[in-house]
């Protein structure tokens, strides 16, 4: 015969299974890509110079993006080339 427990135990597993397959809880976060990865930004006056024009390929681009930096956009990552103009740091 089944206890109390045992039930109360089995409605708490089957509820955090339909709340899992609901998505309830979950967020993605996601940094959205400028609207042209191969323009980019226009850079701020403070933005350090431009590095280089092309790197592996990819046109050199300015994100706003982790604090404003130089960059290109590779497989849908960006890959930073410069540091935070704000901080001076990673």
């Amino acid at each position: 015969m089944p206890t109390i427990k045992t039930t109360l135990a089995a409605f708490a597993v089957a509820s955090g299974l339909t709340a899992a397959a609901l998505g309830v809880g979950a967020g993605v976060s996601v940094a959205q890509p400028p609207v042209n990865p191969a323009v980019g930004e226009v850079p701020p006056p403070n933005a350090p110079p431009k590095p280089t024009e092309f790197w592996l390929g990819e046109p050199v681009v300015w994100t706003s993006g982790w604090g404003g930096r130089w960059g290109i956009w590779k497989n849908g990552q960006m890959l930073l080339l410069s540091s935070n103009i704000n901080t001076g740091g990673g």
